[in-house]
């Protein structure tokens, strides 16, 4: 008898691949939602939802069950766009709050406080640009990490199924490894929901430090996942040293220790 725990996932570099190949696509739907509305596709957002829409289906995408990846995600996609147009305008409508398509909407709202870029209708790109496809993959791998820890803080508050448990607690195994205030810097803006620049201001640091070590995270994030493993520790810039001496002083070992510890206690 078939189970949830039998769903075969694709690996994050080929999710990333389908997200890369489907850009477009998922454009395309959003512009077609925009137009039937008499919206602005990326003025009012309906890009960003389908981007984010997309994301999610290819980390969702089961190729077992022999559906077409957009024959999976294109009702996904076309729903997100649907919800940010009815946002635009003003309207609202009840759903169910576990389902896929609520979950994707929500993981997209928060990026959207992470990256603004979205709300430009553009991509978060690396300061190091050059090659336009690098900068585009670069880009969506990190989307893909900021929706995975969303996702995990997500399910603390749910009923993940068996498959998702395992998957969430790698990803807080992972984030556990890191220094104190790197553990605090994701939890700041994943959990408690902060910008990187409100973070920057109550550290009282000058906020390029802050933008540019939660990509250095994010990059380590990634790599770990596809590794399967935690990969070499990022280490603290020196004009973050202050504050990780304070968090030593304090005995803070980081939110996500402080997890696991009390799940195995």
């Amino acid at each position: 008898m078939g189970s949830a725990t039998e769903r075969q996932r694709l690996s994050e570099e080929d999710a990333n691949n389908l997200v890369v190949e489907h850009h477009g696509w998922a454009e395309s739907i959003a512009r077609s939602v925009a137009r039937s509305w008499n919206l602005d596709w990326r003025l009012d957002g309906l890009d960003g939802a389908a981007m984010e829409a997309l994301i999610f289906c290819s980390r969702r995408f089961d190729p077992s069950r022999g559906i077409p990846f957009k024959g999976y995600a294109r009702k996904r996609i076309h729903e997100a766009s649907t919800d940010a147009a009815r946002k635009s305008k003003g309207w609202t409508r009840s759903s169910s709050k576990g389902s896929p398509e609520a979950k994707a909407r929500e993981i997209s709202a928060e990026l959207y406080g992470v990256f603004p870029e979205l709300r430009d209708g553009r991509l978060p790109v690396h300061e190091s640009s050059g090659n336009d496809d690098s900068d585009t993959r670069s880009a969506i791998r990190e989307l893909l990490v900021g929706a995975s820890i969303v996702a995990t803080r997500q399910a603390v508050a749910t009923d993940p199924l068996p498959d998702d448990l395992i998957d969430y607690r790698r990803m807080v195994g992972v984030m556990a490894s890191l220094e104190p205030l790197h553990q605090w810097l994701l939890y700041k803006v994943y959990w408690d929901g902060l910008s990187l620049r409100t973070v920057a201001t109550e550290w009282d640091t000058d906020g390029l430090n802050v933008m540019r070590e939660h990509k250095v995270l994010i990059a380590y994030l990634q790599k770990s996942m596809a590794m399967g493993k935690p990969a070499p520790l990022p280490k603290v810039r020196p004009g973050l040293k202050t504050l990780t001496a304070k968090f030593k002083k304090e005995g803070s070992k980081g939110p996500f220790t402080d997890v696991l510890r009390g799940a195995s206690g």
